[in-house]
């Protein structure tokens, strides 16, 4: 490299000190002045924007300057110019310096840019191997998340069938401890029954032993008819003599035959009987017992009652108000068991006796079954005995603005409501109203005295 000074006062000492005699004129002096400040103003415009151009772009500039630089100079050299001043050159000079050193610092912007290209590069693999595996991870757990979706409905699936096997087993409990408590009414029931029976078949015995006596009597007494006629068949030597009168003895003995059966006959019609009679007996001290227990032992003095315990009587009836909770058919079923029925209203007094007695009981459940029931055909309201319930006898409830009962009411029984029952926190005489059968309240039975 070389200086513009350097050039101007030693290698091109004709630049300072023209000659007077040139050939070139002082217009194309100017000429060549403008061209080298044109060219120079160039050259500067283009280091400016160098540092934002691309480096091959650049260097191309740069070879360029330099091959335009080595014409001209040439080019001058060969028509040995007389310049008034190097201003020109100077200007080239300095244009040249700069690009020099703009080359130099581009160069080094290079390196800079190649070092962050090289990181960026690193940093770009990395980066793509940690999308692949996030991608990877991501996958595995799309994966996954489906395998738990699919568990999670499956395990749905199977609560929802746990739940509705449950609901089942609970209605089916239900269903079965209400038939284990009639079945224990029931047992109850018989084995009352079978120590009655066992006491009246010990009755029996005793009576049986009695005749057994009487006929082991009566055969003794053929016995020694059979001893008699054994008698005269040995007096042999007599037969003759005592023809006739074997004759008849015969027919006297015959006639005692046909006597001791037809005896034997009124004897075994007089054991049936007694045995009428104890059975008679055994019910008769059973319904003593029950309605007439002993209320002293000694004296066995008794106390004669119409109903039995728990029992209420009203008029010619008895009542009994539970304090457990069933069904209605299960409710009418125990009443049976104890000899009756449901309730059936038959008057306006009857209805204020079971209403006032129901409230006298003071129990958490306001509503009883009664004997009420349209199964048979929606609307046609019957009681348990299959009479119809009259127009003039019957006590629904009606609530202003909410309408009256019966309404089949359907939300909590898709079935509807068939069957009747008394609310007691209503009126005694606007009390009832109709419900699903299968609902558990208690009841009300009514049986004679």
């Amino acid at each position: 490299m070389f200086t513009g000074k350097m050039v101007g006062h030693q290698w091109l000492p004709w630049i300072n000190n023209p000659a007077p005699g040139s050939s070139v004129s002082v217009t194309s002096a100017k000429q060549e002045q403008e061209l080298c400040s044109l060219r120079s103003r160039k050259i500067l415009t283009c280091s400016h924007l160098c540092p934002l151009v691309v480096l091959s772009t650049l260097c191309l500039l740069l070879l360029v300057s330099c091959a335009a630089l080595s014409v001209l100079y040439t080019n001058e050299s060969d028509r040995k110019p007389e310049w008034k001043n190097l201003s020109c050159y100077q200007n080239m000079s300095a244009s040249y310096l700069t690009l020099t050193k703009a080359n130099t610092e581009l160069k080094k912007e290079n390196e800079i840019l190649k070092k962050l290209r090289v990181a960026l590069d690193e940093e770009t693999t990395l980066l793509n191997q940690t999308a692949a595996q996030l991608m990877s991870a991501n996958l595995a757990l799309t994966l996954e998340n489906s395998e738990l979706m699919e568990k999670i409905v499956n395990l749905s699936s199977a609560n929802l069938q746990l739940i509705q096997k449950h609901e089942k087993l609970v209605q089916l409990t239900s269903e079965q401890e209400e038939q284990k408590l009639n079945l224990s009414q029931t047992i109850e029931y018989l084995v009352m029954s079978n120590s009655q029976k066992e006491e009246e078949k010990r009755r029996l015995f005793e009576a049986n032993g009695l005749l057994t006596e009487e006929l082991f009597q009566l055969k003794e007494t053929n016995q020694e008819l059979v001893e008699i006629n054994d008698r005269l068949q040995g007096l042999s030597k007599r037969v003759t003599e005592l023809q006739e009168l074997n004759q008849n003895l015969s027919t006297t003995l015959v006639k005692e035959k046909e006597e001791a059966a037809e005896q034997e006959k009124s004897s075994k019609e007089e054991m049936e009987q007694v045995v009428v009679d104890v059975q008679l007996m055994n019910e008769a001290y059973h319904s003593l017992d029950l309605y007439c227990p002993v209320v002293n032992q000694k004296t066995r003095e008794r106390l004669c009652k119409k109903c039995d315990n728990s029992w209420k009587q009203f008029q010619m009836r008895c009542y009994y108000f539970s304090s457990r909770k069933l069904s209605w058919s299960s409710s009418r079923a125990w009443c049976q068991t104890q000899g009756g029925d449901l309730l059936i209203v038959n008057s306006e007094e009857e209805q204020r006796f079971i209403f006032d007695a129901s409230q006298a009981q003071e129990q958490s459940s306001t509503r009883l079954w009664i004997g009420l029931t349209d199964v048979e055909e929606e609307g046609d309201w019957r009681w348990v005995d299959g009479s119809k319930v009259t127009s003039d006898l019957q006590f629904w409830l009606s609530r202003a603005g909410t309408g009256t009962e019966p309404d089949d009411w359907k939300l909590d029984d898709p079935l509807g409501e068939d069957c009747g029952h008394i609310d007691m926190s209503e009126h005694a005489l606007k009390s009832w109203m109709d419900g699903s059968c299968e609902m558990p309240y208690r009841w009300i039975c009514e049986k004679n005295i």
